[in-house]
């Protein structure tokens, strides 16, 4: 079976239709169908739905959150209704993924589903959000926040992006939380015609998963969520969780990268090569590749090829290489930011603002960052540092209480090394859904498993989604041990760093 999450393909057909059990939303707007976005496989069908700006006031201003659809291949015997995908984020793109994403699922599973993508408020198809300009963002080398020379720099950019939000889309801004988006979602499932719909939800869509069944428990049909989010930790503790996770994932990646010194030449064991990459790193901040590629770029370099071991030869090859006098490796992914990127991180930063209060004290960042340099170098640093949300408290209200009250079965799917979403995040999120069941992934530390990495996930995975089948108890697979990678990349994308 192709791995549908790792390689979106393509394809899509025709099919049945779900007549609605209950009763359709009196505030339900119908589908305006248009065009899809540029490159967008065939066999998927694009389109908006109005929702309210502010859920509590259902006769105020309204948006448009995009919509798509690829419908079921199967008979209206084998039909289960409406499957929401999200990639994860917040802000992965949902329209426009769904026909590629198609040519890839298990064919049962194609027959029982019609796919529906959706791009939450501020992102893609939907009313956006865009915080600071393209020919600009991400092009010069960023400031160092825990390094007291440069972090009066990195603070005067978090507030000019956070001002940039403002100046965007200040309207929209307090109302972007995860609860106001699972609210659009109900909205979405209405005018579908659908009584139920069913999620499949990758790391912060997890996260969007839980808040959904929280809010609509009688309106989930099944729901798979993988990589999961720590529901207690949203999201500035998230990222001191993830420091270290991704500190201790790095020192796997040194060991890997160790066993093979004769191909890369970064060290013999973890802790030359750990010591390499320090050094590398120093080089950098201090003379930026290109003039673009520095430190803080070599932290987020890293951090994106720790997400899988898939991505491990890329990293220690793009440092084997610079090493040797190279940059290319690492300066390629350093060009001006296209549209469709800003407005993925802007999504992603007022997304995550407005669902939780953030310390709005710089003397509180100032501590937290040292703390973490301190702990866990450069890396953690970076991956915790609140950016924005110093600046851009939209919303002060306190995140969605998860007790999966009135849920039925959940399937939870969760790797123990994962660092994005690490293991006891997990664990409180199975603790927070009575009615889940955890399937637990040994043998490495990768972030999503579902679609991606093999049988005995795969198989668990599809005959709950189809059949409703879930494990009687709470079970463990063994994911393939980190080698040499297959060169395609993961879809999944990260939640809030």
């Amino acid at each position: 079976m192709t791995r549908a999450v790792r390689v979106l393909l393509a394809g899509a057909l025709t099919a049945a239709v779900l007549t609605a059990a209950g009763p359709v939303r009196a505030d339900t707007e119908p589908i305006v169908w248009g065009d899809c976005p540029p490159g967008t496989a065939t066999g998927e069908r694009c389109g908006t739905v109005g929702v309210p700006l502010d859920h509590t006031r259902a006769d105020g201003p309204r948006i448009r959150v995009g919509v798509s659809k690829v419908a079921a291949t199967g008979t209206k015997a084998e039909y289960q209704g409406i499957l929401m995908v999200n990639f994860g984020g917040p802000g992965a793109a949902g329209v426009g993924s769904m026909a590629a994403l198609a040519g890839g699922l298990p064919e049962r599973l194609r027959r029982a589903y019609d796919l529906i993508g959706f791009d939450l408020r501020g992102r893609g198809t939907s009313t956006r959000v865009e915080c600071t300009d393209p020919q600009t963002f991400g092009r010069a080398p960023k400031p160092d926040p825990a390094s007291p020379g440069s972090r009066a720099t990195h603070l005067a950019a978090a507030r000019a992006f956070a001002d940039g939000c403002r100046a965007s889309a200040g309207d929209l801004l307090p109302h972007l939380t995860t609860r106001d988006i699972a609210r659009d979602l109900d909205l979405v499932r209405a005018a579908f015609g659908a009584d139920r719909l069913s999620v499949l939800g990758y790391s912060y869509g997890s996260y969007l998963g839980a808040v959904y069944g929280q809010l609509f428990p009688n309106r989930v049909h099944r729901m798979l969520l993988d990589s999961l989010v720590d529901p207690t930790e949203v999201w500035y503790g998230t990222g001191f969780l993830q420091a270290r996770g991704f500190d201790v994932r790095r020192h796997d990646w040194a060991a890997w990268t160790a066993d093979r010194a004769d191909r890369f030449h970064l060290g013999e064991t973890t802790t030359t090569v750990l010591a390499t990459w320090d050094r590398l790193r120093v080089e950098l901040a201090a003379h930026p590749a290109g003039g673009v590629f520095g430190g803080v770029e070599l932290d987020q370099y890293t951090l994106g090829k720790l997400y899988t071991d898939r991505d491990w030869a890329r990293l220690s090859g793009a440092l084997a290489d610079y090493a040797s006098g190279d940059p290319a490796a690492l300066i390629a992914g350093r060009k001006p930011a296209t549209r469709d990127e800003v407005n993925f991180e802007s999504v992603m930063q007022t997304v995550t603002c407005a669902d939780a209060p953030y310390p709005a004290d710089e003397a509180v960042f100032e501590r937290d960052m040292a703390v973490l340099r301190g702990r866990y170098g450069a890396l953690g640093a970076t991956i915790a540092s609140p950016g924005a949300c110093l600046y851009l408290q939209s919303n002060t209200a306190p995140p969605t209480r998860i007790d999966g009250a009135g849920l039925p079965g959940v399937l939870l799917v969760q790797s123990v090394g994962d660092p994005a979403t690490p293991y006891e995040g997990a664990l409180r999120m199975h603790a927070a859904l009575p009615t889940s069941r955890l399937l637990t992934v040994r043998g490495n530390g990768n972030h999503g498993h579902y679609l991606v990495e093999g049988p005995c996930v795969d198989d668990r995975g599809t005959a709950y989604l189809v059949d409703g089948v879930l494990p009687a108890t709470d079970i463990e697979c063994t994911g393939p041990a980190p080698t040499d990678p297959d060169p395609r990349r993961s879809t999944i994308v990260h939640p809030r760093r």
